[in-house]
């Protein structure tokens, strides 16, 4: 079996003796497709940097955060609830319309935020 020769590290295992200045100046920070989320909507990522197709990045963003409001504005109106089979009009219900007009409202704002996001932290395909 062929082994690779050791490389010479200090005691870290870093290579690098200095960091580049585009490093040194970002310090830590996370390079990402698509965000991992808080439960209230917000990044959950170190100083967050998109990478990769940009308008990849904003239909997830977008998407991630419509369904994300829709499940909020059903769960403060209402909680979590779920009706027997069969039961119930087929009649359009003034309470659900208005909660509908709501979720679409939530959903609107979430995608508009998405694309603000990754507009303003995009920073290219990640070469």
């Amino acid at each position: 079996m062929a082994t690779s020769p050791k490389k010479e590290t200090p005691d870290s295992g870093v290579t690098q003796n200095k960091p580049t200045a585009a490093a040194a100046g970002r310090g830590d920070h996370d390079r990402i497709v698509m965000a991992s989320r808080k439960a209230d909507g917000s990044m959950d990522q170190v100083d967050p940097e998109f990478i990769g197709d940009k308008e990849v990045a904003i239909a997830a963003a977008e998407e991630q955060l419509a369904v994300q409001a829709a499940s909020a504005v059903d769960t403060a109106a209402r909680g979590v609830v779920s009706t027997p089979e069969g039961t119930g009009s087929s009649e359009p219900d003034a309470e659900v319309q208005a909660l509908k007009d709501a979720q679409d409202k939530a959903v609107e704002d979430a995608k508009a935020k998405a694309k603000r996001e990754v507009e303003q932290l995009h920073q290219g395909l990640g070469d």
